[in-house]
């Protein structure tokens, strides 16, 4: 039973911190945009739930681990099409990113990468690519679109004047 508890301490600790202060994710670098810490959170706090309610019936350990994995799963999935559809709604459909400006991520190239864009409506990192390699954290603009990814540019900070 305590391997449950541990890893739903972990994630109701992984839900409260994504939703109280953002995705946690985010912060440690971790993911790669397309699952948020509030979906991977939920999913271990309800593996963590399922188990200790299987084991406290005294299921079989395999049974256990099925149960709590598969309700896992399915709370993942469920609340990430859920996430996804509150920032559809929030940003009032589609629109085109293009034109916009963040920063990188990870390092990103014709192999992919993700990159967080400064506007309202983002409200997840997003998969990129780049013709040339862009390194980790490095100021970008949005040339194109391509379903949820993105293909970006590094931009070119004017120097001031001498």
């Amino acid at each position: 039973m305590l391997p449950f508890l541990i890893v739903g301490a972990v994630g109701l600790l992984l839900l409260l911190s994504s939703i109280i202060v953002g995705d946690l994710l985010d912060l440690i670098g971790a993911g790669d945009g397309l699952v948020s810490g509030i979906a991977i959170g939920a999913g271990l706090s309800i593996f963590g739930v399922a188990g200790v309610i299987t084991v406290s019936n005294d299921l079989p350990t395999w049974l256990t681990y099925v149960i709590a994995v598969a309700l896992a799963l399915v709370a993942l999935v469920a609340i990430q099409l859920f996430v996804s559809h509150i920032a559809k709604q929030e940003s009032g459909g589609h629109y085109s990113p293009v034109g916009l400006v963040g920063f990188t991520t990870v390092t990103t190239g014709p192999a992919g990468g993700e990159v967080n864009l400064d506007d309202v409506r983002e409200l997840e990192r997003r998969p990129a690519v780049s013709d040339a390699t862009i390194a980790a954290q490095t100021r970008i603009r949005v040339v194109e679109e391509d379903g949820y990814r993105v293909r970006v540019v590094a931009v070119v900070e004017d120097s001031p004047a001498p």
